[in-house]
């Protein structure tokens, strides 16, 4: 986060402006065959940065300074966008949106959506039907008078160069129209990204190797070196703004330059140095000047090498899996033979539910059946003879027309035009119709029996922090029927008797001691905040799965038991770490969980069909030859009963059938792999700790020099504005106090006291803790870094942290506590207290500190502590697990080197105002990165209210935990700030926070009974009304809260 600017708040009272959102297909208004992606808008949630490798060129009128903003920041003005059009050699451009027409939007099956960026109904895409314009790339002249069919031309928009297309008279072939996407495939039998199975491994095409075979003179050729291709760009329609850096050009005559570049696609022109060039089939490349160029297009692109990534085998499967780890390199003859391709697209025409949104505008496709096509839409098909043997009956979406069928969150269903939604981009949005979810009060913590022994790669899995290493034990499990997304309020139908353990913080479910059973007809409604949902329970419309076949061979039955019970169906996320063979290893597990239960039996057929001898030299081929597909498939339909809908791969036509629950074993996300996270602070870089250091101009600075340039307590950096502080368009972070708790100025000098002296004997009243104040005795147990070595006690350190404490002690604002001890002057533990106005109002946040062994060169390591994990987080910038993102800390990448820690000028009390100023504000929504556009804007008011609301809620559990757990070292603090003297004293003024949260609690819910007579107030500074959900929890909250207030008072 940055930490030297402050999004304004959230605009309100407009409508919103934007018409385009990222991925969206458009055109040019005054060009409409120039269509291209969105792939840049103001509202980017992170910039690119500036489009260096790009090629950027004009094609509408730009201010001079809009594009020069552009061109330096990446980030383009408000209602601009930045366009990627179709062909390498149509370049990219920044366009205004009302030059632009919207064509259609990338929604995907099982998408959720929602009609405007703060509409509160949300939806889920359940099925897409689309209609295509098509345009063939290649077609053939008819000469009527002779009655036959020329020689093979292109089409005009593949051809850059004015002077080379096609003559007017010319007669071109009329488009295709509406032509169900569902006939369609991609003219490549396989490309990058499809999932693929083979030899009874699911894995994953991360890169295809190509050969590209032109037509030059009427010569099929390929080339020595695919990458030495040039293309055309033509500039006497365009303005050129930006070569890509590195870019191989050439230039031919004013208008006209030849890039280098080795992406090309059937039917493309390009030309290639005929020294490049070979004859195939048989044919002689034409004799020219080897250092020349030849001109073509190209005829066909085959692969030649598949760079496959394994994701997970078939455990049910005969014989014994081939196991490799890493990426597999497969001749394409090889795998074009035996693999089949997870293609969802290919149903039967009877089938209800289509996803047919894997194809987009622009893209090259073919006929699933050339030959029913031809009689259906009498287009003009190629002979392959005709074109050396190659297909080129390819043709390019022009246009598509989708109409979804969303099922809305309140149970209802529509049919809507694609254009009409959005992506509900929500950051917080987990319950939906058909879900399972858990209640939070049903579940207990247990410990399984113990196994004999666990594997050790369930060691190397992700530890998660919720409910730490113990089980999770839930028997109140319901499917989702409705959500009132307004008022949080979810309708939800109970099973019956489940029993339901968890794993792992709920990444596995417990394979055989888990079961759904039987849905009952209990119906309720709850508040969304009572329900919990996890990973391995969530099953989404679009989900690709690993299944338990329909049909498994005897021979599995074979397989021998074991004592683990730490194995279950999960994400492929959770695993994604381990090598093939140790995921391998974890299905086999589960597998044999499954074949002991009585629900796997009475669900499976058993095939006792011979196979062949195992020592037979064709043994494992013939096995490879049985259907081996029917254990990955595609959920497209989740019922309200909890039924799930699997549409299988196959060979041919895919098909539906119903599965258990208990069948799915994993939920294969591959969409979030390799996702790029935040850097921790272990993995920034860190300057040496020896006993001299660079200063920021470079100069060696002596420790024991005297001149260290850290500013004075009365001088430093946001030391006045830390006493009041107010950040713009947030509310003023003051501390809910009086008089008497203002920080005193004229006192500087560091207090100390022992440790024991925290406790205070009942019938002595207490005196105002100081804010600052050094303890003897050893730091406690639980402080997140007791466990690191102390660093040895450099000069230069121990002056530095001395320096740091002198300015602690006289200049801490109000409202934030320190403590350190002076055995481990490397530890700080810091409460800060929520300030008011912000829904963290009155709650304790606890921070601990570590200075490095080369602190001041590196930044103090800091962990926030999350006292209610696995409930989301209570801000973008704290996570669950501990991490704390600020560019100050070192733990956020920033380009501002005034935000970053400086050695000589930087000090704790900054970071300590960071969070309070920065971190616990109003609409800590908005603290997510790249929102500040949002913000700005008024966009997504929602979602932020919504995020504000259960931030509120969560945090009123954070004050009931410091009161019911002790916060060690600061319990005087808590005691002092949050309960009622026990000694009657006039001279006692406590803040009484515990009582000011549970009136401020009180006065919110009278806001929700009474609205009429409330007017337009809000219901409070940072919420203005709360919803039903919300106000259901806030009960219980109080509730809890009264009873630690009368405790306290006893």
């Amino acid at each position: 986060m940055n930490t030297s600017d402050v999004p304004n708040a959230p605009k309100t009272g407009f409508p919103r402006t934007f018409k385009f959102d990222l991925d969206d297909t458009c055109c040019l208004k005054s060009n409409p065959s120039l269509t291209g992606i969105v792939v840049r808008t103001y509202l980017d949630v992170n910039p690119a940065g500036p489009p260096e490798d790009y090629l950027v060129v004009s094609y509408t009128s730009v201010p001079y300074d809009v594009l020069a903003d552009f061109l330096q920041t990446g980030v383009p003005c408000k209602g601009y966008v930045f366009v990627e059009f179709d062909w390498f050699w149509q370049g990219y451009s920044l366009i205004h949106e009302d030059d632009l027409e919207l064509l259609d939007r990338y929604i995907h099956f099982g998408s959720h959506v929602k009609r405007d960026s703060d509409d509160t109904t949300r939806g889920t895409v359940i099925s897409a039907s689309a209609t295509c314009t098509l345009e063939p790339v290649a077609y053939r002249n008819n000469d009527e008078s002779l009655g036959e069919y020329g020689s093979v031309e292109f089409n005009d928009w593949l051809m850059p160069r004015r002077s080379q297309r096609p003559e007017a008279g010319s007669s071109r072939p009329s488009p295709l129209h509406n032509v169900p996407l569902s006939e369609l495939m991609h003219h490549q039998p396989f490309i990058e990204d499809d999932l693929i199975i083979y030899r009874q491994k699911l894995g994953v095409i991360r890169q295809v190797d190509r050969d590209t075979i032109l037509r030059v003179s009427n010569v099929p050729v390929s080339l020595v070196d695919p990458n030495a291709l040039e293309v055309p760009c033509a500039f006497e329609d365009k303005e050129l703004i930006w070569m890509p850096n590195g870019q191989q050009c050439r230039t031919v005559g004013t208008n006209l330059q030849y890039l280098e570049h080795d992406n090309v696609a059937t039917s493309q022109y390009v030309c290639a140095k005929y020294k490049n060039m070979r004859g195939i089939n048989g044919s002689i490349v034409p004799r020219e000047d080897a250092h020349s160029f030849g001109y073509g297009h190209v005829l066909s692109t085959p692969a030649t090498e598949y760079k496959v990534e394994w994701l997970c085998t078939n455990v049910f499967g005969p014989g014994k899996n081939e196991i490799s780890d890493g990426i597999e390199t497969l001749r394409a003859s090889v795998l074009e033979r035996d693999a089949v391709k997870c293609d969802f697209g290919n149903i039967p025409a009877w089938e209800t539910v289509r996803s047919d949104v894997w194809l987009h505008v622009g893209e090259m496709v073919r006929f699933r059946d050339p030959e029913s096509a031809r009689q259906r839409y009498s287009y003009q098909h190629i002979p392959t003879g005709e074109t050396f043997g190659y297909d080129l009956n390819i043709f390019r979406i022009a246009s598509r027309h989708t109409a979804l069928t969303v099922r809305w969150s309140d149970g209802s269903v529509t049919t809507e035009d694609i254009k009409s939604l959005r992506l509900n981009t929500g950051i917080d949005e987990y319950i939906w119709p058909g879900g399972i979810v858990v209640l939070k009060d049903g579940i207990e913590i247990i410990d399984l029996p113990a196994s004999e022994r666990i594997p050790a790669y369930m060691r190397q899995l992700p530890n998660h922090r919720r409910h730490g290493e113990s089980a999770i034990r839930a028997r109140t499990v319901g499917v989702v029927q409705a959500v009132d997304v307004r008022e949080r309020i979810a309708t939800v139908r109970w099973y019956k008797d489940p029993d339901i353990v968890l794993l792992h913080g709920g990444q596995i479910l417990a394979y055989p001691c888990s079961f759904l059973g039987e849905l009952g007809n209990t119906v309720s409604q709850v508040s969304l905040y009572e329900l919990d949902v996890f990973p391995c329970l969530e099953r989404l419309h679009g989900d690709i799965v690993l299944l338990a076949p329909e049909t498994i061979h005897e021979s599995a039955l074979m397989k021998k038991s074991n004592a683990y019970n730490v194995v279950g169906p999960c994400i492929y996320s959770y695993t994604s770490s381990l090598p093939l063979s140790q995921v391998h290893a974890y299905l086999d597990a589960m597998s044999i969980a499954m074949l002991n239960s009585d629900w796997f039996r009475s669900t499976t057929t058993i095939d006792t069909t011979p196979l062949p001898p195992r020592h037979s030299y064709h043994y494992q081929r013939k096995l490879n030859e049985r259907p081996t597909a029917d254990f990955v498939g595609q959920i497209i339909a989740i019922d309200a009963n909890g039924e799930i809908t699997v549409r299988l791969a196959g060979a041919g036509a895919c098909r539906d059938i119903r599965v258990p629950f208990e069948k799915i074993m994993m939920v294969i996300n591959v969409g979030v792999l390799g996702s790029a996270g935040i850097p921790s602070p272990s993995d920034l870089s860190t300057m040496s700790a020896n006993m001299t250091y660079d200063n920021e101009e470079g100069y060696s600075v002596d420790p024991d020099e005297d001149e260290w340039e850290t500013d004075e307590p009365n001088d430093i950096l946001y030391t006045d504005s830390a006493k009041n502080l107010a950040s713009p368009g947030f509310a003023e972070a003051r501390y809910p106090g009086n008089a008497d708790l203002e920080m005193r100025d004229d006192d500087s000098d560091i207090v100390m006291r022992d440790a024991s002296d925290e406790m205070v004997e009942q019938g002595e009243e207490m005196t105002l803790p100081p804010e600052f104040l050094i303890l003897e005795g050893s730091p406690p147990s639980d402080h997140h870094f007791i466990s690191k070595n102390m660093a040895g006690a450099s000069v230069l350190r121990t002056k530095c942290i001395q320096k740091e404490y002198d300015i602690l002690a006289g200049s801490l604002p109000s409202g934030i506590f320190v403590r350190a001890w002076e055995s481990r002057m490397d530890l700080l533990r810091v409460l800060f207290i929520g300030p008011e106005g912000t829904p963290y109002e009155y709650a304790p946040i606890v921070i601990d500190f570590y200075f490095p062994g080369d602190f001041p060169s590196r930044p103090p390591e800091a962990f926030f502590h999350s006292w209610i994990g696995g409930q989301g987080r209570i801000n973008p910038n704290l996570y669950e697990d501990g991490k704390i993102c600020l560019s100050i800390l070192g733990t956020w990448p920033t380009q501002n080197p005034e935000e970053m820690w400086s050695a000589t000028k930087s000090t704790v009390l900054q970071v300590l105002v960071s969070i309070m100023g920065l971190v616990l504000v109003k609409n800590p929504f908005y603290n997510e990165a790249g929102y500040e556009a949002l913000a700005a804007e008024g966009d997504r008011l929602d979602e932020s209210s919504k995020y504000t609301e259960k931030t509120f809620l969560t945090t009123r559990r954070y004050i009931k935990y410091a009161l019911d757990h002790p916060v060690i070292g600061m319990e005087d603090i808590v005691t002092w700030n949050y309960l009622p003297s026990r000694v009657p004293s006039s001279a006692c003024s406590r803040p009484l926070l515990l009582r000011r949260a549970i009136d401020s609690a009180v006065a919110m819910i009278e806001h929700y009974n009474h609205p009429s007579s409330e007017g337009e107030r809000s219901a409070s500074a940072f919420v203005s009304r709360l919803s039903l959900g919300a106000i259901v929890m806030l009960r219980k909250y109080i509730a809890e809260l009264e009873t630690l207030e009368v405790a306290a008072a006893a």
